[in-house]
């Protein structure tokens, strides 16, 4: 379910896990961010609701309320929170985060677009361990999602900071600098006890087998 582009409200969700059950399925893939909206209040990292959400996000207790109530119906909850590209929501909050200038807004309309986080700085990755650390204790299930998908690389190709680092560390085009974002995630997740999963696009040589494709 991408509440990232369409915003459900805890009512709905507890409907759609009532539907899910009926027909037996045990698996909610739940989509929590998108260039649409960021839907999941951190209390570390609080202006990715206050700025990225236009104030539709679940609390900390309802995201604990709705996991609660698929684990009584036997469905596990997987979340997704797609990276390094679909983060105009992210970047809105936190523009720093970005492989180029600020400032961002949240997307209203579908399509890809180019923000993308920066790959090649330190503080991208002190950013998200902070995230997961904090929101890997509402999600029990062993699975991390992490997107990976339509990333068009515009923002990595047009910053010569990011060429350079790309040369530097023999990374030939921009899947093989996702991949190197990838190995790197790959570890933050697992510190967590999590198993990464990702979208087909992240499938690319260098990619350590514990990920889940």
């Amino acid at each position: 379910i991408a509440v990232g582009r369409h915003f459900a409200p805890v009512d709905v969700m507890q409907r759609e896990l009532d539907a899910m059950a009926a027909v037996k399925l045990n698996v909610l893939h739940w989509h929590l961010s998108e260039d649409q909206g960021f839907r999941v209040e951190s209390k570390k990292l609080p202006k990715l609701q206050q700025l990225g959400s236009d104030g539709l996000y679940y609390t900390q207790d309802q995201i604990r309320d709705v996991v609660g109530y698929a684990r009584m119906r036997g469905i596990r909850v997987v979340p997704e929170f797609d990276m390094p590209g679909h983060v105009s929501s992210w970047v809105a909050a936190y523009p720093e985060l970005a492989s180029a200038p600020g400032p961002y807004q949240i997307a209203r309309g579908f399509g890809v677009f180019d923000p993308a986080f920066d790959p090649t700085r330190e503080s991208t990755y002190k950013f998200i361990d902070t995230f997961i650390g904090e929101i890997s204790a509402l999600f029990p299930d062993a699975y991390w999602h992490i997107g990976g998908d339509e990333n068009n690389g515009k923002q990595w190709q047009a910053n010569p900071a990011i060429q350079t680092f790309m040369k530097k560390n023999d990374l030939k085009d921009a899947h093989a600098l996702q991949t190197y974002f990838n190995q790197r995630l790959l570890k933050i997740v697992q510190k967590y006890g999590k198993r990464m999963m990702g979208w087909d696009e992240i499938f690319q040589p260098g990619l350590p087998n514990d990920a889940v494709i």
